[in-house]
């Protein structure tokens, strides 16, 4: 089991003071439920902060690399999902964006990164998974969408139902393991070359670590994007 972060043995510190027992934080504020609490804060605060500071006329280095990622984000969601992207742009972009801030808090000294944990990576899969299902009934109603399930000859609906059922409940298992064993495995592997070797040795795995780190946002938005693409695809027809 990795340490605390500093930001949850100061937390956790704190409210000892207070009179609130190791036991009962370590239980209902564990690290990885402590950091995404920061991280939630930190961007919250952080980004209206700087949104201040941008210029339509002369952009900063910072607000260019923003908008660039916006850009892309927006465009990559028309490939996929057709005119209603913009839709759903907030949820599919915060997925994004938010998980790369939770993936790369792990590479800051002093720091956790909470998706080394399933107890962060399956309540994100758990959202994506009910918002393209509640997209997909919303848009074509329960009975259209039902009809997916059953595939496109309905003498083998009998069979593609069940099949197509325990497909669309894997996807949140899929999404969550996969984040959570991706960037469990990059933390444990840095960890111990940081541990064996001198400090300018373990560059090159931390800079693959990063490459994973982008990875991970990107295939959880673009997966979750897919789902809903898939979910409202017949009204798009």
């Amino acid at each position: 089991m990795h340490q605390p972060s500093l930001v949850t043995v100061f937390f956790h510190w704190l409210l000892q003071m207070a009179g609130v027992s190791e036991a009962t934080l370590n239980r209902f504020l564990p690290d990885h439920v402590v950091m995404v609490l920061f991280l939630l804060l930190l961007t919250a605060i952080t980004l209206p902060v700087l949104r201040r500071r941008f210029k339509v006329y002369k952009p900063g280095g910072f607000q260019q690399i923003l908008e660039l990622t916006v850009e892309g984000i927006r465009s990559l969601l028309h490939d996929i999902i057709g005119h209603k992207a913009d839709q759903h742009l907030i949820l599919l972009g915060t997925f994004g964006i938010f998980i790369f801030v939770m993936n790369f808090s792990g590479m800051i000294p002093g720091l956790n990164t909470p998706t080394s944990s399933l107890w962060v990576t399956v309540p994100l899969a758990l959202i994506s998974f009910a918002y393209y299902n509640f997209h997909g009934v919303k848009t074509q109603g329960v009975g259209n969408y039902l009809k997916h399930f059953c595939g496109p000859i309905l003498w083998l609906a009998w069979l593609m139902f069940p099949i197509e059922l325990i497909s669309h409940l894997a996807r949140p298992l899929s999404l969550s393991v996969r984040l959570y064993g991706n960037m469990f495995g990059e933390h444990q592997v840095t960890g111990v070359f940081m541990g064996l070797v001198p400090a300018l040795v373990p560059i090159p795995i931390m800079v693959i670590g990063l490459f994973a780190i982008v990875l991970q946002a990107f295939i959880f938005m673009l997966l979750s994007a897919v789902y809903v693409g898939g979910a409202i695809e017949v009204e798009d027809h």
